[in-house]
């Protein structure tokens, strides 16, 4: 290592010795952070909460490659599909790197003909967005995946994935949180009543979710602006995403 080190050094010295020449600069791809022994610990405790919790609610662990088919990955995340890593083909393959680990989950129970499963996954993923490091937005980070495949008794698997949040997150003492609970049916019947076209629900849904990171004003204006929805069927959305409540709301 320290035979590496002086290596790196030494270049940088000649590199960077002379007027005009482009200076060697030691960092981190953008995007991407490096984690000291500190913040390594903490992950650790994190990491071993959260595991700990995935095992006493009957969990198994699987790992899946960091690369998958390009063709598997391939129109499964809308027009977000434009933020997968793709590979150079050295082999007749063409990859890409996951862009989450849900794709190759449902990847796995199809090549293993699993029908009933209770999975968690913990791994790095990978996007090619705009990374914004100040607000957590990396292109290398990770997902914390507890899954249930199979046929069960309705709302009792989504019942326990509620009930793991809360212990992991009562584990950690984080201090306050909230738990937010969202039904895809919801949104959709939103959208059928404020005016929506079918064929638009999937690309203004995935505007709606960048409520939790930008302004509504932001989000109306991708929505009219870019993706051509009606401004009338916007505001009308407008008034529905800004509610906020518990129970009232429901009945609302």
């Amino acid at each position: 290592i320290a035979k590496e080190v002086a290596k790196l050094l030494e270049m940088k010295a000649q590199l960077g010795g002379d007027e005009g020449k482009p200076k060697f600069v030691l960092k981190t791809p953008k995007g991407t952070r490096d984690y000291g022994p500190k913040q390594m610990a903490i992950r650790e405790r994190v990491f071993n909460a959260i595991i700990s919790c995935f095992k006493r609610h009957g969990a198994e662990v699987i790992d899946t490659p960091v690369f998958e088919l390009k063709e598997t990955l391939t129109g499964k995340y809308g027009e977000d599909s434009k933020l997968i890593y793709d590979l150079k083909d050295q082999g007749g393959e063409l990859l890409s790197l996951r862009y989450d680990l849900t794709v190759p989950f449902a990847r796995y129970l199809a090549m293993n003909k699993i029908t009933n499963i209770k999975r968690y996954h913990i791994a790095k993923v990978y996007r090619r967005d705009n990374p914004a490091m100040t607000r957590g937005r990396y292109r290398e980070f990770y997902q914390c995946d507890f899954d249930i495949a199979g046929q069960f008794d309705p709302m009792i698997p989504d019942a326990e994935c509620l009930k793991i949040v809360h212990e992991i997150l009562s584990d950690l003492e984080l201090g306050d949180f909230v738990i937010k609970v969202n039904d895809r049916r919801i949104l959709d019947g939103m959208f059928a009543v404020c005016g929506v076209p079918d064929s638009k629900f999937r690309t203004i849904c995935s505007s709606v979710d960048k409520l939790d990171k930008v302004p509504w004003e932001e989000v109306r204006s991708e929505m009219v602006g870019e993706k051509g929805l009606s401004p009338e069927a916007a505001d009308r959305i407008g008034v529905y995403v800004q509610l906020h409540g518990g129970l009232d709301l429901i009945e609302q």
